[in-house]
């Protein structure tokens, strides 16, 4: 009887750590820029040409997250979104995103313009973002 107890509570606390490290996954998700209603879609083409973190919010509607690193001139480094990563704390969304550079324009991990549908604002107070460690501020916010 112990040890099927035992089990159980090895279950439980498995399963209570697989929820855990789910959290962050929850305060944001990837979505297909052309399934983005009009109004965002026009915000992220206004940005199309312009590399950076950009922030899309609306009362009463979604937040959006813009990454774009696109655009690159010939022999420049071009940079491209390696992780993301997002927690609350203190009714603050603190994104954590990890941006690598290459001067391989081949590279396979440059790709286009990421959106990223941000968690309702009901959770978070405010937005604080991380590039590399190093907290910094949106390029632009519209919406």
């Amino acid at each position: 009887m112990r040890r099927v107890g035992a089990l159980l509570f090895l279950f439980i606390l498995a399963v209570s750590g697989l929820v855990g490290c789910n959290h962050s996954a929850e305060l944001y998700a990837e979505v297909n820029p052309q399934s983005l209603n009009k109004k965002v879609k026009d915000f992220a083409d206004i940005l199309k040409d312009r590399n950076g973190l950009f922030l899309y919010t609306l009362v009463g509607e979604k937040n959006y997250l813009i990454v774009n690193y696109s655009n690159v001139n010939q022999g420049e480094e071009a940079n491209f979104l390696e992780s993301i990563n997002a927690k609350v704390q203190d009714h603050t969304l603190i994104i954590n995103i990890n941006v690598l550079g290459t001067q391989d324009y081949q590279d396979k991990r440059l790709g286009s313009m990421r959106v990223f549908s941000l968690a309702s604002a009901n959770k978070y107070e405010k937005i604080q973002i991380f590039k590399n460690g190093i907290e910094t501020s949106f390029d632009a916010a519209g919406g």
